[in-house]
């Protein structure tokens, strides 16, 4: 575990720079629309009066019920807990797919070189637990989405991986935003933190959207909070859909970066399901 966060952190100081220049040099303009989880683009001047603000109860109630940690079991790094996940429904797939970060399945020493194709020999299984009670899901990984051009952080819009799961029929998913996101809007971190000051119990870290272009968006949390072991959760708006996973932050905190919606659902869209399986457990 150790291993891990010491590993995640150095991931994240190694993009320091690179974000602070993207977030100065980019534009002012956001994205039109999200795609929506049939990964067709949605009307982008749609909107969104018709539908309810979730009360902070209720988005602390998404975040116990819908949001994991998977305890990794892998060929070369034996088996650990890293990052957060989440469930989504895939029209592509037609069934419940697990979605998360790419960097922390990443060995040691080959974070220039491991690809996507690379992840399903990698990985050996995983069993699924809710990141609020720490308690069993009752699921496990099945097989990998194999995305071709998925790489680790700083590339922040081609990080993600996603796997199918056994026994996933009873697990709840969260729904992908077809919303713009606008500067501004507020936002909430869903996600266990490992380590910082004020850590909430319920999972749920407030925040508001800063810039959201080209599979990336940048937004603020209170600069207290140290995200470690947050990459790979889920960004929800005030209606408790999934905006963007988490990625990564400056050094000191003040800004943060996710992959957004439409550019991770692209992705794995895209993919194939490996011919690997992996053993139930």
């Amino acid at each position: 575990m150790k291993k891990y966060i010491l590993k995640n952190t150095l991931l994240c100081l190694t993009i320091i720079l690179s974000m602070m220049l993207s977030a100065c040099s980019s534009s002012s303009s956001f994205l039109s629309g999200k795609t929506d989880s049939s990964g067709t683009l949605s009307d982008s001047q749609g909107s969104n009066s018709d539908m309810k603000k979730l009360s902070f109860s209720e988005i602390e109630k998404l975040a116990e019920d819908c949001v994991y940690h998977v305890h990794w079991y892998t060929s070369t790094e034996g088996d650990f807990s890293a990052g957060t996940s989440f469930i989504m429904d895939s029209e592509k797939f037609g069934e419940k797919i697990l979605v998360t970060a790419f960097h922390y399945l990443v060995p040691d020493g080959e974070e220039g070189s491991f690809k996507g194709k690379d992840l399903p020999n990698f990985v050996q299984k995983g069993t699924l637990s809710y990141a609020k009670s720490k308690k069993s899901a009752g699921s496990s990984l099945k097989s990998c989405i194999i995305i071709e051009d998925a790489q680790a952080v700083p590339i922040i819009d081609k990080d993600v991986a996603a796997f199918t799961l056994y026994n996933s029929s009873g697990l709840k998913t969260l729904t992908l935003s077809t919303h713009p996101v606008k500067n501004g809007d507020k936002l909430y971190l869903l996600a266990s933190l490992w380590k910082g000051e004020d850590l909430h119990e319920n999972c749920v870290y407030e925040g508001e959207a800063i810039l959201d272009i080209d599979g990336e968006l940048t937004f603020r949390l209170d600069k207290k909070y140290d995200t470690t072991g947050a990459s790979g959760g889920p960004i929800v708006n005030e209606y408790g859909e999934v905006i963007a996973i988490h990625m990564a932050s400056t050094r000191d905190n003040s800004l943060m970066y996710g992959h957004s919606s439409e550019s991770f659902l692209a992705q794995i869209n895209a993919g194939t399901v490996s011919d690997i399986v992996y053993p139930s457990t």
